[in-house]
């Protein structure tokens, strides 16, 4: 990754499988391990002790009893546990999104629309649940879990949009060859920043390593992609991506999400429709057909990319705030550019 040049694309875009994607996953399997993986390589030796306490990473992990027909889940590492918001039925199902009227230019604040729920009142009720060590193990590590979970959801940038279309769910698209070598199958434009431009992107650059297996295990591509991410970072890189608060990281989503070339809304007068035709995607008007070529791929899947490891990096910032007291900012890794 050669952050400063995707760091330009972000001051540009802020001036103007067989696997079939569920609606409103915020990336994928992939996409959500390999920032919580990146996350967890840069906490501090105390952050690291606390996470797997919480974890009983050294005593079998935390289950999890499923519900209904759902089958338990087994958490033993953080990464994994970073996927049990997506788990049905989910917990905090509103918290997923920052859902806005179309007719708001930024998000300009660390208040949910309309007083309600959102990304922002889930990571500021878990962090304080986390920090809190008067709170029972079992809340706080459901709250680092969520939270992990939250960070990778406030960068994908659709999930800061409108609710009509569900943050590009109801915008079929129609891809033109494959995203990159993988199987995946794309059916909406949120399914392609979902998945399909980390697969043609980050996830197929490992594909063509020389040391790539076919063999490997199911989560071995996002070790290597965070290998990596982490290696074409430098400190001063890292200490200027945590700066802000996560309203302002929302914020660099939302000037994504309304970015013409993405093309998931219209601008029009200040108001981004859903179609030229259409204000907003209604349960009786025609869904829209967005043809996406490999062009938008090589366009976009360095966009995602770097949100991806702005996820990573700042969640370590937040969770080694958390629970380091010691803790003042990033320190340089010995994987790390230098």
């Amino acid at each position: 990754m050669r952050y400063r040049l995707w760091l330009l694309v972000f001051v540009i875009l802020a001036g103007i499988g067989l696997v079939k994607p569920e609606p409103a996953r915020a990336w994928g399997r992939y996409g959500h391990l390999t920032v919580c993986d990146l996350a967890y390589r840069n906490f501090t030796p105390a952050t690291r002790v606390a996470v797997n306490a919480l974890l009983q990473s050294r005593s079998g992990g935390i289950l999890v009893k499923g519900r209904g027909r759902m089958a338990d889940r087994r958490y033993t590492s953080f990464n994994l546990g970073c996927l049990e918001e997506d788990a049905l039925p989910r917990r905090h199902a509103e918290d997923h999104f920052i859902n806005v009227a179309r007719s708001v230019l930024a998000i300009d604040s660390d208040q949910c629309p309309a007083g309600g729920e959102c990304i922002l009142a889930g990571i500021a009720r878990d962090l304080a649940i986390l920090k809190d060590t008067s709170r029972p193990r079992e809340e706080r590590v459901f709250a680092l879990m969520a939270l992990g979970h939250w960070l990778g959801d406030i960068h994908q940038p659709l999930h800061i949009s409108y609710a009509d279309d569900r943050g590009g769910n109801g915008i079929e698209a129609k891809l033109t060859g494959k995203c990159g070598t993988s199987s995946y199958r794309v059916e909406n434009l949120h399914a392609v920043w979902d998945n399909c431009l980390l697969e043609a992107g980050l996830f197929e650059r490992v594909r063509k390593r020389a040391d790539f297996k076919k063999s490997w295990g199911p989560n071995t591509i996002t070790y290597r992609a965070v290998d990596t991410l982490q290696a074409n970072t430098t400190l001063a890189q890292e200490q200027e991506m945590v700066m802000g608060e996560p309203w302002q990281w929302a914020q660099e989503s939302y000037a994504i999400t309304r970015d013409p070339g993405i093309s998931y809304c219209v601008l029009s007068g200040g108001s981004c429709r859903y179609s030229p035709s259409q204000d907003i995607l209604t349960s009786s008007g025609p869904k829209r057909l967005q043809p996406v070529s490999q062009a938008y791929l090589a366009a976009y899947a360095p966009v995602a990319e770097t949100r991806i490891c702005l996820a990573g990096f700042r969640l370590a910032h937040l969770i080694n705030s958390a629970l380091d007291p010691s803790y003042s900012g990033p320190v340089r890794d010995s994987t790390q550019a230098s």
